[in-house]
């Protein structure tokens, strides 16, 4: 299967030397300016609690629609609440009535079966935050803010006039509703009860920063804004440094744009992950072409996939990742994606391969097969799962159905590359700034794989390039410029720019291949030079016999021989016709 390689816990988020908890789903879209007044009136049961009917109306495809109730509810104006059905921006301000599960506390505060939502308030007393062993500051005040209304009922609470208003007990109630809707749908639809239980569910994050240490951590003094939304297994507390809790969290930011506890799609998402949990899609691979992050990118694309299969809508955070990303962090199932050619080496973008095709499968069988079929291979993932395998074991579902709902399937995930994926792109023209996704090429440092021996002659990247030189070229110069390997979700790299960190490793006419028995010391390594002309520009030329080997095609596999991450922000080749004189050139054999 490959070689798994620690993924280090929750990914990270830094500002400065701060270091906060990373998140799985972020995101430009202005939020309302003030509560709606024409709220939509039909009423929502959740479904699967003490019996209800469900909120699934079938729609052509077979998806669940989510707006109504197949059969209303009764109005029990105790349980009555208003919360946006995906959120202010899809829904035009409006918001559906529906009926809350009932709390299971004394006094009406949101907590109920399968839920524990806390509200994150600017007061004293929240977790306190350190860095090398002292305190820079606290996150919010856990407690419940939203109780029942002098009628019983919560329809009193309505979202904030202003979407950066801090604490709003709106954050509770769509966590409330969505959660167990959420919950009601793997569990009561498809027998998935991994989570019966109350998870805990944080909304309306920020942080606070001492005065005095502000300026030290390059953060704003007081309160900022948490700009993300994420799962965070129990482990992970401890590996942040934060206080343990005794199971895992999904965890919404608040910000001066945005409160990600209105975006429905974010919360879904945020909740697959926690189903999918710690034992499936957790890990890097290491195989014969480098490392491998399509596990992750998968865990992406699955929560994404079922967030869109939840709304019946294939967009995922037009509010909660576009007012704060930009339109172009917004994850539309619908435009297909395959493997390599849309490769970016970011879980998050990458996962679009995935969920592009279980959408594309969902649009031929429908929901609630498609649905089946996703869920029941998805429960045999190890950490490692491959694309490949995952290939074979949706298609072996899908064929459990029958044999043409097996080739049907087969025919969707091989068009979007699911099979026999070589992850390998041309070595193009390119820029992270121009690029549809705006993320640069990463290639991890040596602290990412735990310093392995293996890798004492770089990290390999999760994707390797190759040129195709034209008969009687006698060399080719690549060029790339390194910068920091910052993308929107994962932080900041570490690599030195110039060279000074990446090598390359050629192979003519097939990919650079890896064994894993040892150190990586048989590769044909060159080692390229900064460029004096340019900041941040490495350049070599390639000159020799083996450019003309294999159809004249030439693999390149980056390595980056620095501890920490590396971007590739920007690249290009230009074919020489002499290698006299050639910058930096490497003979190849």
């Amino acid at each position: 299967m490959g070689r798994n390689f620690p993924s280090g816990g929750p990914r990270m988020l830094r500002f400065g030397a701060f270091v906060l908890v990373f998140a799985a789903c972020s995101g430009q879209q202005p939020a309302p300016s003030a509560a709606p007044a024409n709220d939509a009136t039909a009423t929502v049961d959740v479904g699967g609690i003490d019996g209800a009917p469900g909120d699934s109306a079938a729609t052509p495809d077979g998806g669940a629609a989510g707006a109504a109730a197949d059969v209303a509810p009764p109005k029990d104006v105790k349980l009555l609440a208003r919360v946006y059905r995906i959120d202010p921006v899809r829904d035009g301000g409006k918001r559906i009535e529906v009926l809350l599960p009932p709390p299971t506390t004394v006094d009406g505060t949101l907590i109920g079966p399968f839920v524990e939502v806390r509200n994150c308030v600017r007061e004293d007393g929240g977790v306190p935050l350190k860095f090398q062993g002292f305190q820079v500051g606290r996150l919010g005040l856990e407690k419940q803010t939203v109780l029942p209304g002098p009628d019983g009922s919560y329809l009193h609470v309505d979202p904030p006039v202003d979407a950066s208003t801090p604490g709003d007990g709106f954050a509770e109630l769509m966590m409330y509703w969505h959660v167990h809707r959420a919950h009601a749908w793997f569990a009561d639809v498809f027998g998935l009860k991994d989570l019966d239980f109350p998870m805990q569910a944080l909304v309306n994050v920020e942080f606070y920063v001492e005065p005095t240490i502000a300026g030290l951590v390059g953060m704003k003094a007081g309160w900022n804004g948490f700009p993300n939304a994420a799962f965070v297994p129990k482990e992970g507390f401890a590996q942040l440094a934060l206080p343990p809790r005794d199971k895992g969290a999904i965890v919404f930011g608040q910000t001066e744009k945005t409160d990600f506890s209105a975006d429905a799609t974010v919360i879904y998402h945020e909740y697959t992950h926690a189903m999918i949990g710690t034992t499936r899609l957790s890990g890097a691979l290491g195989d014969a072409y480098g490392l491998d992050h399509m596990p992750g990118a998968m865990n992406e694309g699955f929560a994404d996939y079922f967030a869109a299969s939840l709304t019946d809508q294939p967009i995922i955070g037009e509010y909660g990742i576009g007012s704060f990303a930009g339109a172009h962090m917004v994850r539309d199932l619908s435009k297909p994606r395959r493997c390599p050619d849309d490769l970016t080496t970011e879980i998050h973008a990458d996962g679009k391969i995935v969920g592009s095709a279980l959408w594309a499968v969902r649009k031929a069988l429908g929901g609630e097969m498609a649905d089946g079929i996703v869920l029941r291979a998805l429960q045999a993932f190890t950490k490692s799962t491959s694309l490949l395998g995952a290939w074979k074991l949706i298609v072996a579902e899908a064929k459990a159905e029958s044999p043409a709902t097996g080739a049907q399937v087969d025919a969707i995930l091989q068009t979007h590359g699911w099979k026999g994926c070589t992850r390998a792109r041309p070595w193009a023209e390119f820029d992270a700034d121009t690029a549809p996704d705006k993320l640069p090429y990463r290639i991890e440092g040596k602290q990412a794989v735990g310093n392995s021996p293996s890798f004492a002659a770089g990290v390999p990247g999760y994707v390797q390039f190759f040129v195709e030189v034209p008969p009687g070229a006698a060399g080719v110069e690549l060029w790339f410029d390194v910068g920091s390997a910052f993308d929107l979700f994962g932080g900041f790299g570490g690599a030195a720019s110039g060279g000074s960190g990446v090598a390359l490793a050629l192979q003519p006419g097939e990919p650079v291949t890896l064994s894993f028995d040892g150190p990586l010391t048989d590769l044909k390594t060159g080692v390229v030079q900064a460029d004096p002309a340019k900041k941040g520009r490495s350049k070599i030329t390639i000159v020799g016999p083996c450019l003309q080997k294999g159809k004249g095609k030439l693999y390149v596999m980056m390595l980056n021989q620095g501890n920490g991450s590396a971007g590739i922000q920007k690249m290009g080749k230009v074919f020489v016709d002499k290698a006299e004189g050639a910058t930096n050139a490497w003979q190849c054999k």
